[in-house]
């Protein structure tokens, strides 16, 4: 065990025994070197005890963390961002680690693993002072480039976006703001900036000062509204729908993108992958920028990559898996012991996860370690990993409790589907059933649209069956390409929420294949509610939904030929669409949609589905007022009934 001496380095040093032990060595040395100092977690009477998310974009040169009880790794991910370079961070430690929590045994081997010094009660050894609290030495070269190009994205050609990716404690947040108050300073006149939350752009804030030349606006708003402004920044885009920033790039001239790639509020990886992909399709002069160098301490820094490399939120450093269509694949279910013993498998899998989904957190690791009721399965070629699956097994809960969820007297952690089921659709005894639901899935960015996901979801379906599951499910934010996938293998659509999720910024939707009979009997049931209430969510909370995605959804419904002569009418334009409205309505979901352009199928769904007003219609489909969009719809009604020979020409 080894005290780091690099002067800009942070050191971490583990107290290991009873907890009064450890408190009592904390307070002596906090006494000792009188230091401002962060204390996380339970802590002594005499010492204040802050909340990791008070003290983000903080700084100390002394971080105390209580993991007496429990390793919190969300906690332990943001915090030691704030310890500067010769800092010390002082992990309080039990003397033993339950064997029941897998999570922090892991992290207790890791720990011994990156040599870190421990003292341990009993020793007689004192926690070395500070050799290095002097103020931090600012590494900001890389900082300045980033404003440059900040800068140059409203000065220089337009249509040439700029993407500013880091990983965290790079001055990402900062450089935006810097920027902005530079831009302003010289006779810009707006700047608009975006996030998933104003707390996000603290920082970005912070550096640009007050100034009514630059505002937040939320994502919703800025895509509903367009505001004109001569520079649009958005922070943690990662954390943003890919479609919404699309959208964004396609109206704004002049814009930035930043995200961080590593950090504890989640990955930016996947972000990286799909969107800077579709990005240069839409203008193909953008430009990427990334940040490595860290401000506050130098690179290699051992607490950064302790918790880079031990909390799984780097990628695995193995080349990219080839498949083998003419080669058969494994199918396999890893067990936790597994992952506990092979740290490279471990990293291998969670990196893919964290590429598939922007919101993997370190406390995702603690309960792919530690929850019960998550499975791992896994597809492998000669011997590496296509694709990963988290499957939850949720359910089988007793009848009492089941009706007590019914009523809304109880919510009970986990089960998402079963007590969704049972609530909101009313039925109680949907709880009971068992369910595997897939809270993940992932293949592996490098051999996608090869047919594997589809491949993956069958053996999983066996896999479910063979477990005796009532119900193989899935719950995601969902998007038109999302709901096809799952559609394709005959998943149907069983919810949706009445809300936007506000991470992904979309309806979630439940997406459900029976297994069982008694499964199918349930299915059937809920399926039947569903469509049942579809048309009347649609113009009401489901009335902003994508048009795309309405289109797939609709195609699940049962069809049967419609016609009524006051179709005829309305088509003729003797009739108003007012008068016609219930018809249309009923041909539209009796008919087959993809006869029609897609500028047409957008609004006969916005019109006639969503009951979005004519000004709204115009406005999306660019015709130049009602009088065009009505003839156009008329026409696509004609289109619809010529096609299935009920009108005559």
């Amino acid at each position: 065990m080894k005290i780091n001496t690099h002067s800009n380095h942070r050191q971490l040093i583990r107290l290991q025994g009873s907890l009064d032990w450890c408190y009592q060595q904390c307070e002596q040395y906090i006494a000792n070197t009188a230091l401002p100092y962060f204390w996380l977690g339970d802590a002594p009477e005499k010492i204040f005890s802050t909340l990791y998310k008070q003290i983000l974009g903080q700084e100390t040169s002394l971080l105390i963390i209580n993991a007496h009880q429990q390793f919190d790794p969300n906690l332990f991910a943001a915090s030691e961002g704030t310890l500067r370079g010769g800092g010390t961070l002082i992990l309080i430690s039990p003397s033993e680690i339950s064997n029941k929590d897998h999570f922090y045994t892991y992290i207790y081997k890791q720990l011994i693993k990156a040599d870190f010094l421990t003292i341990s009660e009993g020793s007689n050894t004192p926690i070395p002072l500070l050799t290095n609290s002097c103020a931090p030495r600012l590494q900001l070269d890389q900082q300045k480039t980033a404003i440059e190009a900040i800068t140059k994205t409203v000065t220089g050609h337009r249509r040439r976006p700029l993407v500013l990716t880091a990983n965290r404690g790079r001055g990402k947040s900062a450089a935006l703001g810097i920027a902005a108050k530079q831009l302003i300073e010289s006779g810009i006149q707006k700047i608009l900036v975006c996030a998933p939350s104003k707390a996000a752009t603290n920082t970005l804030f912070k550096h640009a000062g007050i100034s009514v030349h630059i505002e937040f606006i939320a994502p919703d708003l800025l895509l509903d509204e367009k505001p004109s402004c001569d520079l649009l920044m958005v922070d943690e885009a990662a954390a943003l729908p890919v479609p919404l920033l699309e959208a964004l790039t396609i109206h704004y001239s002049r814009i930035v993108f930043a995200t961080t790639l590593h950090g504890y509020e989640g990955s930016g990886r996947g972000f990286a992958l799909r969107f800077q992909k579709r990005l240069k399709e839409i203008a193909p002069q953008s430009r990427a920028m990334h940040l490595d160098q860290p401000i506050r301490w130098d690179r290699n820094d051992p607490v950064e990559q302790f918790t880079l490399q031990n909390l799984c939120l780097t990628e695995t450093q193995t080349d990219s898996p080839v498949y083998d269509k003419l080669h058969d694949t494994k199918f396999e279910l890893i067990t936790t012991q597994q992952l506990l013993a092979n740290h490279s498998l471990l990293t291998e899998i969670f990196s893919l996860l964290v590429i598939a989904h922007y919101q993997t957190k370190p406390s995702d690791l603690e309960k792919l370690l530690n929850d019960a009721t998550l499975s791992t399965l896994v597809l492998t070629q000669h011997k590496r990993i296509l694709a990963v699956a988290l499957v939850c097994a949720e359910g089988e809960i007793e009848q009492q409790l089941a009706e007590q969820i019914y009523q809304g007297k109880r919510r009970i952690n986990g089960h998402l589907v079963a007590q969704s089921f049972t609530f909101h659709c009313a039925q109680p005894q949907a709880a009971t059933h068992k369910y595997a639901r897939i809270q993940r899935i992932a293949i592996h960015p490098a051999i996608q649209q090869q047919g594997l996901g589809k491949h993956f979801i069958d053996k999983l379906t066996y896999w479910a069956g063979s477990q005796q599951f009532d119900h193989l499910c899935a719950s995601f934010g969902a998007s038109a390409e999302l709901l096809k996938f799952w559609q394709a293998k005959q998943f149907q659509t069983l919810r949706i929420g009445s809300s936007k999720d506000k991470s992904s910024g979309v309806h979630s939707f439940i997406v459900n294949l029976p297994l069982s009979d008694k499964g199918k009997a349930l299915h059937l049931l809920l399926k039947q509610q569903f469509h049942d209430q579809l048309l009347v969510q649609l113009s009401r909370h489901l009335q902003q939904i994508d048009s795309e995605l309405v289109f797939s959804l609709i195609s699940e419904l049962s069809k049967t030929s419609y016609q009524h002569p006051l179709l005829t009418s309305y088509c003729s334009g003797h009739l108003l669409y007012e008068f016609a409205e219930f018809h249309l309505i009923n041909l539209i979901i009796n008919s087959d949609l993809s006869l029609l352009a897609k500028s047409q199928q957008r609004l006969t769904i916005q019109k006639i589905l969503q009951n979005r007003s004519w000004a709204e219609v115009c406005q999306n489909g660019e015709y130049t007022g009602k009088k065009q969009a009505q003839q156009t719809l008329r026409i696509s009604i004609k289109q619809l009934l010529t096609s299935t020979n009920q009108i005559e020409e």
